[in-house]
């Protein structure tokens, strides 16, 4: 900033203070060629001028700055300032020209006690950033008896709620009615789960009532009372502005501790969570997506599920296909290595033998014979043309030949054979043909 450039601020700052609208609006002014300094018309962002020295018109007509203004609110529950309606809100509070208000701070609907108005952006800035370490003062009402564990557990949630959060350990205070009244000190705006953090630890919030900011204390004032600064508070206010602005304030007693939040057997609720994972190390969104890519790359898992509860996913599949079991087609099942040839091509030499024996079909014993594909059902419940036929029989053995012959096709009287060994109900085999 050159010489010539002190006591200068920007155009749309001006206007704002003016009372021609927010500095998004003033800016759509500049832009539109509205706006003159010393009758040289201005349509560039950045222009900067000195309201006290410089002569600045919006369409022809110029405008005056009002004075620095300041007024105390001890709000009652039900009022807002936090909408559109609020700037209108507060000239209905405030009679007269002061330009543009706003309020320094904020509190919720059914919040209390002291708020600022004014009409100097400078100074409502410096009491209400956290940079600056301008303290605000709540009074808070509670239900039930709050112990001093559960205001550790408040001032634990309430930490991680601000992340990180700069205030002052809760000074319990009395208890009347059920009721517990408690005082906390923060250097920044208080934040709206408040209310719900209470409520977790089983005291419902009853009154929020502000009744400190900065040099400002609410007093005996009436509720939705308002009441304009005198001349020596606003010469204490200035000077605690200006201490704000130059780094001199400080934090009036030590703040919260974060070491003491470390995790225990005793600490209940709100504990800060590891990077990456939402309750336990083996769930979370980032924990399943690594367990799936590990399970695709054929790694071990390290997380096994009984066989009675696994997904249909969790299931491994076979190695012989990629394909899930119900769109393989007959090609991906993999055919026996001693035959090439379909299933149902196959001639009786084609046909595996049972790996139950390696010997020749003509030396194999009752209890080497394979079983029967031909019947799935149980020994007694069979049909004629279900069973076996005897191996006493060798003239249906001569008309039939060497072959077995299929299920279905015989007219021959029940005879049931001996007992093969080894065998189960139900397995009735090929029988070899006679050498």
């Amino acid at each position: 900033m050159t010489f010539d450039d002190v006591g200068k601020e920007r155009l749309q700052k001006i206007l704002a203070r003016a009372g021609y609208g927010s500095r998004r609006a003033c800016e759509d002014l500049i832009v539109a060629g509205r706006v003159t300094i010393n009758n040289q018309t201005v349509s560039l962002l950045g222009v900067r001028a000195d309201p006290f020295r410089d002569t600045i018109n919006v369409d022809g007509e110029r405008i005056h700055l009002p004075k620095p203004a300041y007024w105390i609110l001890n709000k009652s529950e039900g009022m807002s300032f936090n909408d559109s309606e609020a700037e209108k809100a507060l000239q209905n509070l405030v009679k007269g020209e002061f330009g543009r208000l706003f309020t320094a701070g904020r509190l919720d609907r059914f919040a209390r006690g002291l708020m600022l108005i004014t009409n100097d952006g400078r100074v409502a800035n410096l009491l209400t950033h956290p940079r600056y370490r301008v303290p605000k003062v709540y009074r808070m009402t509670v239900r039930g008896a709050l112990t001093t564990n559960d205001a550790r557990n408040i001032e634990r949630a309430l930490y991680y709620a601000m992340n990180s959060g700069r205030f002052e350990p809760i000074q319990i205070g009395k208890r009347v009615g059920g009721k517990t009244q408690f005082e906390l000190t923060v250097y920044e705006g208080l934040p709206q789960g408040m209310r719900d953090i209470c409520l977790k630890f089983g005291h419902g919030v009853k009154q929020v009532e502000r009744t400190r900011l900065g040099p400002m204390e609410l007093g005996q004032a009436p509720t939705g009372g308002i009441r304009k600064l005198n001349a020596d508070e606003v010469k204490r206010l200035l000077e605690y502005a200006d201490d704000a602005e130059n780094g001199r304030l400080s934090y009036e007693k030590p703040l919260i501790d974060p070491a003491k939040f470390k995790r225990d057997d005793t600490a209940t609720g709100f504990r800060r969570k590891k990077t990456g994972t939402r309750g336990t190390s083996s769930v979370g969104q980032k924990k399943t997506s690594a367990r799936l890519k590990t399970k695709g790359s054929g790694k071990p898992t390290g997380d096994r599920k009984p066989r009675g509860e696994r997904a249909e996913s969790d299931r491994p599949r076979s190695p012989r296909s990629d394909k899930p079991r119900g769109e393989r087609s007959g090609s991906d099942r993999p055919r026996s290595p001693r035959s090439d040839k379909p299933r149902g091509e196959r001639s009786g030499s084609d046909r595996p033998r049972s790996p139950r024996s390696d010997k020749p079909r003509g030396e194999r014993s009752g209890s080497d014979r394979p079983r029967s594909p031909r019947s799935d059902k149980p020994r007694g419940e069979r049909s004629g043309s279900d069973r076996p036929r005897s191996p006493r029989s060798g003239s249906d053995r001569a008309r039939s030949g060497s072959g077995p012959k299929r299920s279905g096709g015989s007219s021959r009287p029940d005879s049931r054979g001996p007992k093969r060994s080894g065998g189960k109900p139900g397995g009735a085999g090929r029988r070899p043909g006679k050498k």
